[in-house]
Order: C-alpha cells, then structure tokens, then sequence
C-alpha cells in the first residue's frame, strides 16, 4: 500500500527539468521531440516506430512504417478510431494534474500505467526513473492547458521501452472491451491515457 506522495531523487528531478522544454510548436526547437518516440521490445527484438511515421498515419491513415501497421492491427479498434484519438485534445488544469500525479492515488496510477515498460535507470543500480519519466511527459505536455496521447508519447525519454514480453500494457479506462486488445494493448493503452488524466484532474480540483 501506499502510504505517501511520491517525491523524486536527483536523477528524477535531473529528468524532469529535462522534460519541462516546450515542443515543436509550444515556442521551442524541432529537436526538442524525439525521433522515435515508441519504442516495442519482445524478448532480445527491439525496434522503434519514427514520430513521422505516428504523424502521417493520424494525418492521413497511411503507413510508412510495417511496424506501426501491426500494432494498429493488433490494437482492437478500427484505423479511424485511434487516428481520432491519438490527436483528441483534452483540457486539463497543471495544478490540479500535478497534485493528483503527487497523491497516492496519482503515484499507484503511474506504476500501473508504466508497467509495461522496461525499467530505466539513470545509471546500473540507480533509480527506477519509469514513474518519474512518466510524470515528467505528462506535466510538460499539460502546461499549455491541454493534453493528448500522442504529445504525451512524443515527451517521453527515447530510452523507454515496452515490453511486449512482460506484463501487457494496463489500459486506465474501466470501460467494458470487447476484445482483448482493446484492454492491453499498446496503441490502446495510448488513446485512453489521456482522457482518464483529464477525468481525474476533474475529480480532485
């Protein structure tokens, strides 16, 4: 159990600062995003899907990357749906998010929602930055008052990946699936963050 809000170490606290740079956009340099935001493990395979591939599939439904193709045909849900809601938009207030990310609720939901990733650590031995990472991608995506799945990915540190080895990606929402993919997997996972980040930013301000 949980018993206090989650603070972070200096390597953290490092990330985090690191993360709080505009994107693309929001007033800062295109090399503020990474070129690969998604990256997929499966056992020793690792692989990375480009951010111009993300860009043009929610564009205009056209796949530059094989990779990303099967992840959509894998999510669950048709094309269309998730080109929608990668790119939905939904307002939320800063501080009101950053103290729910801080509560003890806020911090059980970040290590339910990061599970699927491979541990990150600042050095061998050192922090699991997987939480704090997290939460760094969230805060500086919502500065503007708003958040979307895919901004979210595209503030990730490029080093996480999701292991499609280990446990499934945990989708937040509590709405009923009517496939299994539609609950675990990776583009499922995405499209529905950020709507339940908005919901539980309403229900603590």
């Amino acid at each position: 159990m949980i018993r206090s809000p989650w603070r972070p170490g200096p390597a953290a606290a490092a990330l985090l600062l690191a993360l709080l740079c505009p994107l693309p956009g929001r007033g800062a340099p295109a090399s503020a995003a990474p070129s690969e935001p998604l990256r997929i493990g499966s056992g020793v395979e690792l692989w990375s899907i480009p951010d111009a591939a993300l860009r043009r599939f929610v564009a205009d439904g056209s796949f530059t990357d094989q990779r990303l193709m099967r992840l959509v045909a894998r999510s669950g849900w048709p094309a269309e749906a998730l080109r929608a809601a990668l790119v939905k938009v939904y307002a939320v207030d800063l501080v009101a998010l950053s103290r729910f990310l801080d509560s003890p609720a806020g911090v059980l939901f970040l290590r339910q929602q990061t599970r699927a990733y491979r541990p990150l650590s600042a050095r061998p031995g050192g922090e699991d930055l997987r939480i704090p990472a997290l939460r760094a991608a969230i805060l500086a995506e919502a500065r503007g008052g708003s958040i979307t799945a895919l901004g979210i990915l595209r503030r990730l540190p490029a080093p996480l990946v999701i292991d499609l080895a280990g446990p499934s990606p945990l989708r937040c929402s509590s709405l009923p699936c009517e496939s299994t993919e539609q609950c675990s997997s990776v583009l499922s996972w995405l499209a529905f963050l950020p709507a339940c980040l908005q919901a539980a930013t309403v229900s603590t301000s």
